[in-house]
């Protein structure tokens, strides 16, 4: 269901990682997309998907501020940052996509039952199956399917993609929350010519996209995939994150005091308490006060809680994991529910399925990571881009 910004990594440097944060968000995604844990206030979910890579989206617009105007500082230096970008999304998912499509073809020569089969049987014409595996391996335009629905026998144009009662096109994705990589590179692609425009630029930009949101809710479009999915609309989010970072560059030495340790706490205070404080599950519906509240405070918690962890180590380790853990989390589900005394439990099986993916990112980020990150950093040093942000 989510995705976001996971890809945000600060090796080289001083750090500039929200490592506990990211963790509590991709944690989220993984209890959303599991079920949960029961609890007496309901289904314990910590923040859900939908507002958990929302929130990632304001992170990412934070640190593409930070990136753009510290580290990739003038025009000649965006195709470096292009570059660099690509290789943190590609390499990773494309590390995840080999092992789903692994697993998939052991499952469908074992059982004759996977992922795969909609691609083996007369669904859908060829070249709609090509154009949906295609997009498995662009990543971008991954969002397109949120978008489709198979109407005898073809791809069809919808804005209600979901809960049709047959096969959602989006289940054709071998990782299906991918797509919330394709909104990621849509603000890369932006970001050069964005993040460093003046404040008041950004700022009328933002609420240009808040301003259609509105409008278009007050036509009726604020369901799924309106309510977090649509780029247009969610653009207002990592604008956010871009002034958050010109809040904290503006007055650095503010950011770093003390006092603003308050603040920096509130946010995972406020993620882990949002489902019982708010009584109920987490909703998609954007402008429900309790949302909108978090998303607020986590704009205004970035600079504080960047002012406060930038130069710790144990944060930065744990943000590393966000990404791999993002996009593990739906195979190591499918290869655990199946096993009697989960499938019976399904608070445990939550939890087991998280120890396990937290357990495989972190073999990822350990034995392959680390070398894509040398590669990264060594393609920074020679376009020349500064070594030490924050």
């Amino acid at each position: 269901m989510l995705a976001g910004v996971f890809c945000v990594r600060g090796r080289g440097g001083k750090g500039h990682d929200v490592g506990l944060l990211r963790l509590l968000l991709a944690l989220s995604v993984l209890f959303d997309h599991t079920g949960g844990v029961p609890t007496p206030w309901g289904v314990y979910t910590i923040i859900g998907g939908p507002l958990a890579v929302e929130c990632f989206f304001i992170i990412s617009g934070f640190y593409m501020g930070l990136v753009l105007n510290e580290r990739y500082d003038r025009p000649a230096l965006t195709g470096a940052f292009y570059a660099n970008r690509a290789i943190r999304i590609f390499s990773l998912y494309y590390l995840f996509l080999a092992l789903y499509l692994a697993v998939f073809v052991a499952a469908q020569a074992g059982s004759g039952a996977s992922p795969l089969w909609p691609y083996l049987t007369p669904t859908l014409p060829l070249h709609d199956k090509a154009l949906l595996a295609a997009l498995n391996f662009t990543v971008i335009g991954q969002d397109l399917p949120l978008w489709l629905r198979i109407d005898h026998g073809h791809l069809v144009w919808t804005i209600h993609a979901f809960h049709t009662g047959q096969l959602e096109v989006f289940h054709l994705m071998a990782i299906p929350m991918a797509w919330s990589l394709s909104l990621e590179l849509c603000f890369y692609a932006l970001a050069p010519w964005v993040a460093r425009r003046p404040v008041w630029q950004i700022a009328a930009l933002m609420g240009a996209s808040l301003a259609a949101r509105v409008g278009a809710a007050a036509m009726g479009y604020a369901d799924d995939p309106f309510s977090y999915r649509f780029f247009p609309f969610e653009l207002a989010l990592f604008l956010a994150g871009v002034l958050a970072y010109r809040a904290w560059a503006a007055h650095r030495a503010v950011w770093d005091q003390p006092r603003m340790r308050l603040l920096a706490l509130a946010v995972p205070l406020a993620i882990l308490t949002y489902a019982p404080l708010t009584g109920s599950a987490p909703g998609n519906g954007f402008f429900a006060a309790p949302r909108v509240a978090l998303l607020v405070l986590v704009a205004c918690g970035l600079p504080a809680i960047h002012g406060w962890g930038r130069r710790k180590a144990w944060d930065r380790a744990v943000g590393e994991l966000s990404y791999p853990l993002y996009l593990d989390q739906l195979l190591v589900f499918a290869m655990m529910s199946g096993l009697p005394v989960l499938a019976a439990h399904p608070g445990l099986r939550t939890l087991a399925v998280a120890a396990v993916s937290i357990a495989l990112a972190y073999v990822v980020v350990r034995f392959v990571d680390a070398r894509i990150e040398a590669v990264r950093a060594r393609l920074a040093a020679r376009a020349g881009a500064h070594a030490v942000l924050g």
